[in-house]
């Protein structure tokens, strides 16, 4: 089962977004900050990261930057979920290494298919360290 860690903090939009997931057979843990995520990372290693860009403490931008720079967990893709789509974030979270920019609210099944995506293309990138 694919595991995914959502990162949101916004309560109603996180279980609105793990109850598509788990319906569409996604393991889901949910971190309420980067901060949360950071250390949730620390004890499990999920197949993809889904964070809001727009945090209190440490933001997506920075929880990008943490990921990237960690030899341990750089592979696992990173999908960013704003609102905020003005061309320097989203130029912003490609130059940081986020594998994927989508706009908030998003439809549900576009969510699932971008996470099968951004997975399918993990698998067929050989990964060299």
């Amino acid at each position: 089962m694919t595991k995914i860690l959502l990162v949101e903090d916004t309560p109603a939009l996180a279980t609105e977004i793990a109850d598509i997931l788990q319906m569409e057979q996604f393991e889901v843990s949910l971190a309420t900050s980067g901060s949360d995520a950071l250390t949730r990372l620390k004890e499990q290693f999920p197949d993809v990261v889904i964070s809001d860009l727009f945090m209190t403490g440490i933001d997506g931008f920075q929880l990008i930057t943490a990921i990237k720079n960690d030899s341990t967990l750089r592979q696992i893709p990173v999908i960013i979920l704003s609102a905020r789509t003005a061309a320097d974030v989203i130029d912003r979270v490609k130059a940081l290494g986020g594998d994927l920019f989508i706009q908030k609210p998003c439809d549900g099944q576009y969510l699932v298919r971008s996470i099968k995506k951004v997975l399918n293309q993990k698998t067929q990138i050989p990964h060299h360290d």
